[in-house]
Order: structure tokens, then C-alpha cells, then sequence
């Protein structure tokens, strides 16, 4: 319905003649329709002429409308009432019959005007939706692109950074300095890489969010490409698919990062063969990370090999998430009891705007 009236918009906008000459027109014609029909008989003597009204108030205005009663009104008085070819009106019941067609013509011609003006505003407000939503496209698109342009520059500064960090540490003598400047240098390239990746994500759905088993895949992959070189270590994961935020994403990389640096470190001695997994699994109200391998494992009682630095890097991350980290052996009492370190985190506890939804 709303297309005949869109469509008939133009038809509103022709002179007054021609509008009332049409107008005339459309009530003769319902006239001669009456009289091929029925003839001259006496009964319903006005309905057939109510199509030549819907007709007027639908092509032009509630003006035509009305016109279009009173004519066919009058026609319809002077052609088919007792006495016919007299406009007068005797009887109370033929003075009732011609109000009531009457008012249901002006009624008929003020609604189609009323639906006229409904459409017209509703056309206008979806075109004013139209352009407000080609706006915000543009600004998303805008906004989009000024991100991407950041988040490079972040992770080309932060590449940078992590380059003059390794150069320097050459320039020093002392082994202390070197180790701390190569540490600082990893850190900040493992940020690099994640934010790379993060990146790579919100490039292919354009949402700030990630899938956590692609997501933790491409990272274990990066980390394998960058620190085990031609070690005998094998690198793997296993991960639910589910729907994680960036904010909660960084410090999940982090910790990974973290912990499989240090089995890399501290695991496997004098380049022993070995393997790390990665593996994350989705609970009804919680992530549970988990970091494994099967080497030296770590005794208590003996005294640090690093400066525990990583660790409480990755225990101030995992209190970010709102989990706690910690670690036991693989297989206690044997030669190579390994280490697997946990980090249990809730599910709900995404901010303002995140969601966190698992995939099938």
C-alpha cells in the first residue's frame, strides 16, 4: 500500500484543473458503471460511486475526496431516489441514507489524506535513517582506518624499541646488564607480536574480539618461530573456540608468552629434547589456561634459576583476568616430573560493551 501511495505522489503535484477535472472524470465514470450495472433501479443508489472517491483521495488530496462525495451525492440523488431527476429529499429515510454516505466519503477522503501524509513522513525518516547510517558507515569506516594506522605504528615503535634494546645489550660487558636488556627486548617484542596478531584479527571481522583457538594458534605459532629456533622442542596447543575481547586477549597472550619462555629457559637443559602445550578449555563459568611440558620440572627446595621475574609478571596478569596462577608438577616422581602451571579465570567477568560466548 505504501508503494501505490509513494507512487502516486506525483499525482498530488499536477494543477488544480487538472486534479478536479480528473476528479470529475472518475465520478462520471462510476456513474456509467451504476447505470450499465443496475440502470435506473432504485437500490443502493450511491455505493457503486464510493470506488470513484477511494480513487480521488488515493490520485490527489482529501480536496478531490470531497468533491468526489458531494458529486456523486448529487448523481446519485438525481439519477436513482424517488422522485427521480429532483434533488429533493422527502422522506427521512432517503435524508439519512444520503448523510450517512456522505459522512463515510468525508471520512474515506480525510483517512486516505491522513495515509498520504503517514507514508511521506515515513519515507522522509527512512531516507534521513538511510543517510544517518551512510554517515556512521563512513565514520566507522574512518575510525577503522585511523586504529589500523596506530595500532602498526605501536607495533613498528614497539619493534623499533625492542631492536635498540637487543643492540645495546651488545655494547655491554657485563653479563647481568646484557641478560636484563635481552629479557626487556623479548618482552617487549612478544607484545609486538601480540598486538600484531590482535591486529590481523580485527582486520578480518572488524570487531574488537578474537577467537581464542585461532588467536592462541597464530601466538604459539609466532613463539615457536621466534624462540625455538632449532631446538628439539615441540610447540603445541589445544583450545576451545570461543569468543574472547581484546582487553582480555593481551594479557592471555602475556601469559603465555610468559610461561612457555620460561619452560624454554629452565625445561630442557644442555638443549634436551622436550615438548610445551598450550591448551585452553572453556567451563560453564570459567577459562581454564593451562602451560605444560615435560622436563626438569621445578623442586622448591633448591634455589631460583632466573630472577622470578616472569612469574610475577604472569601472576599480576592472571589477577588481571580475575584468576589466580599456579603451578605442579606433571608427573610427580619421576626422572622429568615436568611443570604445568594453571590459570583459572572466570567467564563473566568481561567489562562494559564485552562479550564472552562460546562456539561451537
Amino acid at each position: 500500500m505504501d508503494r501505490i501511495f509513494m507512487r502516486m505522489a506525483a499525482m498530488r503535484a499536477l494543477p488544480v484543473w487538472a486534479r478536479y477535472g480528473a476528479t470529475a472524470l472518475l465520478v462520471l465514470a462510476c456513474l456509467l458503471g451504476r447505470l450499465a450495472l443496475l440502470g435506473h433501479a432504485t437500490a443502493m443508489p450511491y455505493m457503486l460511486f464510493m470506488p470513484g472517491i477511494i480513487a480521488a483521495g488515493v490520485l490527489f488530496d482529501r480536496g478531490t475526496g470531497f468533491v468526489a462525495t458531494v458529486a456523486s451525492a448529487g448523481l446519485g440523488l438525481w439519477y436513482f431516489v424517488p422522485p427521480q431527476r429532483s434533488l429533493a429529499v422527502t422522506e427521512l429515510p432517503v435524508l439519512f441514507e444520503l448523510a450517512t454516505f456522505l459522512a463515510i466519503g468525508f471520512f474515506t477522503a480525510t483517512l486516505l489524506e491522513a495515509l498520504h501524509h503517514a507514508i511521506s513522513s515515513l519515507a522522509s525518516e527512512r531516507a534521513e535513517l538511510s543517510r544517518a547510517n551512510a554517515d556512521l558507515r563512513s565514520t566507522a569506516a574512518e575510525r577503522g582506518t585511523l586504529l589500523s594506522e596506530s595500532v602498526h605504528r605501536a607495533r613498528n615503535d614497539l619493534q623499533r624499541l625492542a631492536s635498540t634494546l637487543r643492540l645495546k645489550a651488545g655494547t655491554y660487558e657485563d653479563p647481568a646488564a646484557r641478560a636484563a636488556l635481552n629479557e626487556a627486548s623479548g618482552r617487549i617484542a612478544a607484545l609486538a607480536r601480540i598486538n600484531g596478531r590482535l591486529d590481523r584479527h580485527r582486520e578480518e571481522d572488524g570487531k574488537a574480539q578474537v577467537d581464542s583457538r585461532g588467536f592462541l594458534e597464530g601466538l604459539v605459532a609466532d613463539l615457536e618461530d621466534a624462540a625455538v629456533d632449532m631446538r628439539p622442542v615441540a610447540l603445541s596447543v589445544l583450545a576451545d573456540s570461543s569468543v574472547l575481547p581484546m582487553s582480555r586477549a593481551v594479557p592471555l597472550g602475556l601469559i603465555v608468552n610468559e610461561l612457555v619462555g620460561n619452560a624454554l629457559k629452565y625445561a630442557f637443559p644442555d638443549d634436551a629434547e622436550g615438548r610445551i602445550a598450550v591448551a585452553l578449555r572453556r567451563e560453564p563459568e570459567a577459562f581454564v589456561l593451562t602451560v605444560e611440558d615435560d622436563g626438569i620440572g621445578a623442586d622448591p627446595a633448591a634455589p631460583p634459576r632466573g630472577s622470578g621475574l616472569g612469574t610475577r609478571i604472569s601472576r599480576a596478569l592472571a589477577a588481571q583476568l580475575g584468576g589466580k596462577l599456579h603451578s605442579a608438577p606433571v608427573a610427580p616422581g619421576r626422572a622429568r616430573p615436568g611443570l604445568r602451571w594453571t590459570v583459572r579465570f572466570p567467564a563473566g567477568s568481561a567489562g562494559p560493551g564485552e562479550s564472552l560466548h562460546s562456539r561451537p
